[in-house]
């Protein structure tokens, strides 16, 4: 992952902030659980994934503000939870493209 001032296209994703180089297609869906503020517990289902170590791109039908603490669970066998940080939300057709920064893996 690349972390820097330049704007990237990846995978449809344009982020100033972030950007997945080599990240490998995550099959099926994983689920987004608010940890902070208003929305604490609300949840989204994402689709269309792509993951490196430090970061998370996909796309869900309802926005998710940039700087939201949240909980990622997978449905991919094997794949750990993990925390994170939303750092972009997009629209995107008729849904919205986000990218999320992964906390370190204990």
């Amino acid at each position: 992952m690349n972390t820097h001032d330049e704007t990237f296209q990846v995978a449809g994703f344009t982020s100033a902030s972030l950007s997945i180089f080599g990240g490998a297609p995550l099959s099926g869906t994983a689920t987004i659980f608010h940890l902070d503020g208003d929305r604490f517990g609300e949840m989204h289902d994402l689709v269309e994934l792509a993951i490196s170590d430090e970061a998370l791109q996909g796309r869900t039908a309802s926005p998710v503000p940039a700087g939201a603490s949240v909980s990622l669970g997978f449905q991919a066998p094997g794949t750990p939870a993990r925390l994170g940080e939303v750092v972009q939300c997009e629209a995107c057709g008729d849904g919205w493209r986000i990218g999320i920064r992964l906390a370190s893996a204990a």
